[in-house]
């Protein structure tokens, strides 16, 4: 296993950017990673800003899944469409348990 580096300059060859707002102040930061291991398999790595709690890593890893989930829509609304292009029902269970 190899030393650990900034990833800065990785970070930057990806692409990832971030805006700040008029005074935003970033404070942290936790970095995920999809990683091809030397045999080809993928994996997932994860490294963090020093300083952050394990509570604020796991807080950060919640919100930003959170902002990627795709927005649900109001209580309702006739969802059986959008249920229909999440492909097959692959061991779904359409079960009422209300």
């Amino acid at each position: 296993m190899s030393d650990p580096q900034p990833l800065g300059r990785l970070i930057d060859s990806l692409g990832v950017e971030h805006r700040p707002a008029e005074g935003e102040l970033v404070l942290g930061a936790v970095v995920l990673m999809k990683v091809m291991e030397a045999d080809g398999r993928i994996s997932m790595r994860s490294a963090w800003s020093p300083g952050l709690s394990w509570m604020e890593r796991v807080g950060m890893h919640q919100a930003a899944a959170r902002a990627d989930l795709p927005p649900r829509p109001e209580p309702g609304w006739d969802t059986r469409e959008l249920d229909a292009d999440m492909g097959s029902d692959m061991g779904r269970d359409d079960t009422d348990l209300g």
